[in-house]
């Protein structure tokens, strides 16, 4: 049998670089990385007309190492390497394509390299991308070269490194598109890396990359100066690290440390720091019978990755911003920076970070940040129980316009350690296009281990808010502080005319006078309605202990039905039937306290739909008022309460419909009618319902909404239907109503109703 070879078709070198390098700052950023490489300090580009000149301090290339390796497409020695030559760095290149990044740029391309090994000697090479043609054998691509027996001077004067220069660009390079480069080009490496060495040195951190082009300057100045107020103006800084993650035998651990600024959220006295040891990989939370077979074990997850740091910064541009940074352009700063980009041997790959920005800066919610603010997720799966706060905090996780950060990982490292430790499985790679990572199990425990932070600094905002209002609410109050006022005007009634003096002084009196009359009503509603605060702190704990019960009881329901399948029985059907509508109404009745739980539901903010709240009102409580007929049709949709909240426009509502029930209890036909209406400045709901009807005359049931009144008299046979029944629903009615400016009072029954009450308010 004879044997065949493959050939390569010579268009595979500009099929490979259109495919592989796709933009200009990528096919840039390829020879940055190939100069960091080579243990160069400095990488200089300049952009003049018709070329780019990308120079380096590196160690050169031999003569050796040009036929070895520059001359071979897709040589994988970098990766073999792992660091670079003589400072040790973690190289960036792997696969072998870097020199292709010249021929996406440009149609020629000039090499000249002086080595370390032979610095008086320069090696100089020519390729001309325009004379490879389509069906020829790419071993027909020439490359013209030669040692020349002379020194060089590279990036920092230096005698060794490598100077390429593009002739022929394929890009018409004007003001903006350069501007736009040097941006791209600034982004390169973290700025986090920057911003903690201030000094130009010559470490193997060190690195830097220079442009040179015209106008270039001020624009450079400019993103600098932002840069340094940004990092100036930071509210809360996340720090997060992994080491040893895949050869810690006792188990991988990671710690998150978040600082909150002074005065962030607003009423914090003093900086906070909060630190979190996590186990590695996080594990999203686990409720009984959530795997597929219905078990209450899982399998512990092995890591899938070993080292990582990230570091992010949250802002709020809005208001005046420390240093006279404009909030604008901070706002346009981190529309095109911001999010949180990843860092792969100190490169940024493209694909991660804004939203927005200049070509090459297009991003991606890899941390489905935006995906999750969209479904309005109220806790974390990924945070412990023992983080677990009261109210909605993942609410206030922040936008991608607040946020700038990175992540540093190590591509070529994680691959080194997976085969030290001679194991199988993914870990974190590029995919081929060299602008993201592999969607693998590696990036996901990446992905929940940065998320986790994020949910983490969310968590820890919310509970510094919730202190900071309390802490407020608790501060000296208005009496104290008209006693100071009352003893400074003493001080200065000399200098003022007595009639002034004693006017002033019969105001703050008056004023006094006021509040303690005010206090001693509030203190004598606070003793009416301890026994209710009580209560009601009883009905939360009870819902939050049931709560877990609920899903047992859900799997009862399940378990039965499929048991009465199996095994049809009248007896098995009838129970199913039972624990099945027990169950439904069991959940009703906790929806009766669920906003008292909830954060958002507590906080007046905006005024509500009366026909919406009325609505979810009946549903959860239909079914302790089983025979009723609501009616909601007569509600405008233009009706809005005045601004309060939904707990309070909600207990309104159920206290008066609680309060029809009982009166309904005697009756044979059982209605609730709701209407509403809208006259000139004022908007009125109506409530009505079948009831026995008012005893006393319209003009004295004032003193209904008095505490412990009641006008309806439930007989013993109905005593365990009523609702309440302890005279203090209406109490409740008023008090709510008054405090949001609006008036409650029975007014002449509707056609068709015995007692009807109305609500009214201005708009």
């Amino acid at each position: 049998m004879e044997s065949a070879h493959f050939t390569v078709d010579a268009a595979l070198l500009r099929e490979l670089g259109e495919r592989l390098i796709g933009r200009a700052h990528i096919a840039l950023a390829e020879l940055v990385k190939n100069a960091y490489d080579a243990d160069a300090h400095t990488c200089r580009i300049e952009i003049g007309h018709d070329k780019i000149v990308v120079t380096d301090d590196g160690h050169g290339i031999s003569e050796q190492e040009f036929h070895d390796f520059w001359m071979r497409v897709g040589t994988t020695h970098r990766a073999t390497e792992h660091v670079s030559r003589s400072l040790g760095r973690a190289v960036t290149g792997s696969k072998g394509i870097g020199r292709l990044s010249a021929q996406f740029l440009a149609d020629e391309m000039e090499l000249q390299s002086n080595s370390a090994t032979c610095p008086r000697k320069m090696l100089y090479a020519l390729v001309d991308w325009t004379k490879i043609r389509s069906g020829k054998d790419i071993q027909t691509v020439d490359v013209l070269w030669e040692p020349r027996p002379e020194a060089g001077t590279y990036a920092d004067s230096a005698d060794t490194g490598t100077r390429i220069t593009l002739s022929g660009l394929r890009t018409n390079w004007d003001s903006e598109d350069i501007e736009a480069l040097g941006k791209a080009v600034w982004m390169l490496r973290s700025p986090f890396r920057a911003a903690n060495r201030p000094t130009k040195g010559k470490t193997a951190y060190d690195f830097y990359v220079e442009l040179a082009a015209p106008n270039i300057e001020d624009a450079k100045d400019h993103f600098d100066k932002m840069h340094q107020a940004l990092f100036a103006n930071w509210k809360a800084r996340i720090v997060g690290t992994l080491e040893d993650g895949r050869r810690t035998l006792s188990g991988a651990k990671a710690t998150i440390s978040i600082e909150f600024a002074k005065n962030y959220p607003e009423g914090l006295e003093s900086s906070k720091i909060f630190r979190e040891t996590v186990n590695f990989p996080v594990e999203k939370k686990f409720t009984p019978g959530s795997q597929p077979n219905g078990s209450a074990t899982k399998r512990q997850q092995t890591p899938a990755l070993d080292q990582v740091h990230f570091e992010v910064l949250i802002f709020k541009p809005q208001g005046k911003q420390p240093g006279g940074l404009a909030v604008s352009d901070m706002r346009e700063y981190l529309r095109t920076y911001g999010n949180v980009s990843v860092y792969d041997a100190g490169f940024r790959l493209p694909y991660y970070g804004s939203s927005e920005g200049p070509e090459g800066l297009g991003g991606h919610d890899w941390l489905n940040i935006a995906a999750d603010q969209g479904r309005r997720l109220i806790s974390s799966e990924l945070l412990p129980d023992h983080l677990r706060i009261s109210g909605r905090y993942l609410l206030d996780l922040p936008n991608p316009g607040r946020i700038f950060g990175a992540v540093e990982v190590d591509t070529n490292h994680e691959r080194q350690v997976l085969e030290e430790l001679d194991e199988y499985g993914s870990w974190l790679q590029i995919q081929p296009g060299r602008d993201r990572l592999t969607p693998n199990k590696s990036f996901k425990q990446l992905q929940d281990l940065v998320r986790f932070a994020l949910d983490f600094y969310a968590n820890r905002y919310r509970a510094l808010a919730d202190q900071a209002i309390q802490h407020k609410r608790i501060k000296e109050p208005p009496s104290r502080a008209l006693t100071g006022a009352l003893k400074t005007l003493e001080r200065n009634q000399s200098s003022m005319p007595s009639e002034v003096y004693s006017e002033v002084r019969h105001a703050i009196l008056e004023v006094d006078r006021r509040i303690r009359t005010e206090n001693e009503a509030l203190d004598s509603r606070a003793v009416i309605l301890a026994p209710l605060a009580t209560a009601g702190m009883a009905a939360l704990a009870m819902d939050h202990e049931i709560a877990r019960e609920t899903n047992l009881l859900s799997e009862a329901a399940e378990a039965l039905e499929r048991l009465v399948a199996e095994n049809p029985s009248p007896i098995l059907e009838k129970a199913a039937t039972n624990l099945a509508t027990f169950h439904r109404r069991f959940n009703s009745y906790r929806m009766l306290f669920s906003p008292l739980a909830d954060t958002e539901d507590r906080e007046a903010t905006r005024r509500l739909q009366v026909s919406s709240l009325a609505s979810q009102v009946v549903h959860a409580v239909r079914s302790r008022m089983p025979g009723v007929a609501f009616d909601l049709e007569g509600i405008p949709n233009d009706l809005h309460f005045p601004v309060g909240a939904f707990v309070e426009w909600s207990a309104v509502l159920q206290n008066i419909l609680f309060n029809a029930w009982n009166a309904m209890l005697e009756s044979e036909r059982k209605s609730i009618q709701f209407a509403g209406t809208v006259r000139s400045n004022r908007q009125l709901l109506y409530i009505s319902d079948t009831g026995a009807g008012l005893a006393m005359p319209l003009a004295d049931t004032h003193i209904l909404f008095d505490p412990f009144q009641r006008e309806t008299e439930i007989t013993e046979e109905n005593r365990s239907l009523a609702i309440g029944g302890q005279g203090l629903g209406l109490t409740i009615v008023r008090m709510i109503a008054a405090q949001r400016r609006a008036d409650v009072r029975f007014a002449p029954p509707r056609p068709g109703y015995s007692t009807t009450i109305e609500i009214a308010w201005k708009v």
